[in-house]
């Protein structure tokens, strides 16, 4: 149970630890970087395709006696990874807006083993998805500061298979599972212009809970960033945490790490 238990981790938090999706933009003239936005009656849209590199901690426990605490780093993780990609993308129009943060990956274990079994070499694929959505309205800007207050969800879908090889079983044996669980959040997101530079601090908070035995859900965000003609490049410390309970067993998860975007603006 406990290394079924190892592996949902590892599972769950590499949806968060790489890929890159290709974006493009054309712009017909170059215009002088922008640090912070200017709320203004127009469209206004960004892309941003970024990296994190994830370091997780996991604890599990069964009343007051801890059953599991488990430390994966980015390397770990990355092994399992077949394909994935992270996405950031926003649309504005005046003071309202709608962002989206959306997470996805295939993961493979080879390397699977049922308890209690002689195992021959069973197969764990899981399909992972994390996507934000929420609406957003902005309630400061000025020259030097930007801040949109959000709400909205953030939807954790799960659909895993293990391909069973093990004495004593039929060959074509499968075992599947299929998961979505989605919690509301709020929170604020912005940007701090460093005084008359190019240079800004972007950061993000949000809280939510309270679905299919999630007690708390939250996302911090935090770093740096520069601005040029054509968009941002920004280097920030992610933080994510869940805390779950069902029945009497409590699981803790912290994911943590560098991120590395490329945000274009159209």
């Amino acid at each position: 149970m406990r290394s079924v238990k190892r592996w949902r981790l590892r599972i769950f938090a590499a949806i968060f630890c790489t890929g890159l999706f290709s974006t493009s933009a054309v712009s017909a003239e170059s215009a002088a970087p922008i640090p912070v936005p200017q709320v203004s009656e127009g469209w206004r849209y960004s892309l941003t395709p970024y990296l994190w590199l994830l370091n997780i901690d996991g604890q599990m426990a069964y009343g007051d006696h801890p059953l599991v605490d488990q430390k994966v780093s980015t390397g770990q993780l990355l092994s399992t990874l077949q394909y994935g990609g992270m996405i950031e993308g926003e649309v504005h129009k005046g003071n309202w807006g709608f962002a989206a943060n959306l997470l996805f990956a295939s993961i493979q274990n080879t390397g699977t083993r049922i308890r209690d079994k002689v195992d021959l070499g069973s197969t764990t694929t899981a399909q992972l998805g994390i996507y934000n959505l929420a609406a957003t309205y902005t309630i400061l800007n000025t020259k030097q500061v930007y801040v949109d207050a959000m709400a909205g969800v953030r939807i954790f879908s799960n659909d895993a298979k293990v391909d069973v090889n093990v004495q004593g079983t039929p060959l074509g044996t499968t075992l599947k599972s299929s998961t979505t669980v989605t919690n509301p959040i709020v929170g604020v997101k912005g940007r701090y212009k460093l005084g008359d530079s190019d240079y800004f601090v972007p950061f993000y908070l949000d809280v939510g809970g309270g679905v299919d035995g999630t007690q708390i859900t939250s996302q911090g965000i935090l770093g740096v960033g520069k601005a040029y003609d054509w968009g941002d490049l920004m280097l920030v410390f992610n933080d994510v945490y869940y805390q779950t309970k069902s029945k009497n067993t409590t699981t803790n998860l912290n994911f943590y790490g560098a991120a590395l975007g490329v945000s274009f603006k159209f």
